[in-house]
Formats: C-alpha cells, structure tokens, sequence
C-alpha cells in the first residue's frame, strides 16, 4: 500500500484574479486538514478569511518573494521563509506583496479543523497572538536520528502551544542521511524549501522530492530522508497530532 501522498510543485498552475492565486493541494487526502498553493502578484494585497477560536486554525508558510502583513496592531516585513498565525476572528489582517518585487509572494495556506482537545488547549493556554516568525527566529533542538553537526532543526511552532498543531524546519547538505524513525500519533507533512532536492522514503517506500512538492505521511509510519552530494535537504514539516498528546488535556 502506498504510504506517501505527494502534490507536486511542477503540476501546480497559478490563476491569478485580482493578483492572486490560490490553487488546493493534496485535496481528501486527510480530512482534518486543507492545503492551498498560494501566489501574489507584486504589487497584490489580500484579506484572507477569518475564523473563529472554536472553528478553524489557519497558518500561511512564506517561501518566496517579499511582502509585508498587516493587522490593525502590528505589522511584520517577509524577508525570509517563515510562518505567520492570525489571532483567529478577533481581527482582520492583509497579506501584501511587495510593489519593486521581481518575483510573486508564494505561501502555503494551512487550515485545520478544531476538535474538542483543541478548543480547550486554545481556550486555556495558547501561544500569544498574531504572531510571525521567521526561520532565523526559530529555536533550534536536536534529535539523535540526525547529525547534529551537518543538519539544523528548527521549532516554529511548539507542540501543544496551538492545540494539536506543531510545525519546525530542517535545513541540511548532503552526502548526508536522517534515520529513520517513528510518530505514531502524529499525521505529517513535510514541504521541501526552494533549491531542495533530496529522497524521502516512507514505510520502505522512496520517493524524491523538490521545492515546493508537499507530502503527506500517515502517523505510524517508520520515515526517513537522504541527501546526496551536492544535494540538500531544506524542508518545513508540518504535524497534526490526531486525537491529542497523551497525558494532557481531556
């Protein structure tokens, strides 16, 4: 049985209206979770929809290009990968690409949907709101699958901080190799960065994957990736715990 379910980058066409195209990935593949390809022309601004605290939660993943958020408090500069969480429905806030870009604003749009462990991590303990954080703000962690010396892991979104939501990166150069290891409660999505190229195998089965490509790998299943010379690994992973962490909130 195939174990990994992969959008590649190279299928997806923009359409733009208004400067923006927004095209779903990885459709019906998990039901608690929608993907969207995104671009915006330079120049291009949107208000995305808002939902509420017991509805959705939505995160948009940065890749490419420059721009600028705005919410009616704040405002944050895209200069590097990175991803911003809006404060739910409390207040609107506009993507904009920037106008002397030479290139489109291009992003991944993540909404999942909120079960009862959710509504109660997020109305109990949650991390502050909008938040934006870029890769070079992130705090790094080690793992002992990986070489600490050659590969950088990076937490953007805590586990737990965001009901079942957690989200990091991984940045490598090969030859170089991430064991294999396990998450049996964790359904994962790793999204490789532009200029990536490395093989990611799954439950035995090898699949090599680009900037921009999207994969999904069902909890429970054993997974690990290599790089080979002159190849690197630079990739976003995403996670949705299924039915919360264990020992927590019930």
């Amino acid at each position: 049985m195939t174990m990994i379910t992969v959008a590649r980058h190279k299928d997806v066409k923009h359409a733009y209206v208004d400067g923006f195209s927004r095209q779903p990935v990885l459709e019906g593949v998990y039901d608690q979770a929608r993907f969207a390809k995104c671009a915006l022309l330079p120049g291009s601004a949107i208000t995305p929809e808002t939902f509420s605290i017991t509805q959705n939660n939505q995160l948009f993943i940065f890749t490419k290009g420059k721009g600028f958020i705005t919410t009616p408090r704040k405002a944050w500069n895209i200069t590097e990968v990175g991803v911003f969480v809006p404060e739910f429905d409390r207040e609107e806030f506009t993507i904009s690409a920037s106008a002397d870009s030479k290139e489109p604003l291009e992003f991944l749009h993540i909404i999942t949907e909120l079960n009862d462990y959710d509504k109660q991590c997020l109305k109990e303990a949650r991390i502050t709101l909008p938040r934006w954080r870029g890769l070079s703000e992130g705090w790094t962690y080690y793992e002992d699958f990986k070489d600490e010396d050659n590969i950088t892991s990076i937490m953007l979104i805590e586990h737990r901080n965001l009901g079942r939501l957690s989200m990091g990166a991984v940045l490598g150069k090969g030859p170089d190799t991430i064991g294999a290891h396990v998450h049996n409660e964790l359904q994962q999505w790793y999204f490789p960065l532009p200029g990536s190229s490395f093989t990611y195998t799954a439950n035995g089965e090898s699949l090599h994957m680009t900037g921009g490509d999207l994969s999904f790998t069902p909890s429970g299943s054993p997974h690990g990736s290599s790089a080979a010379d002159g190849e690197i690994f630079d990739y976003i992973w995403f996670e949705l715990c299924t039915d919360g962490y264990p020992g927590e909130i019930k």
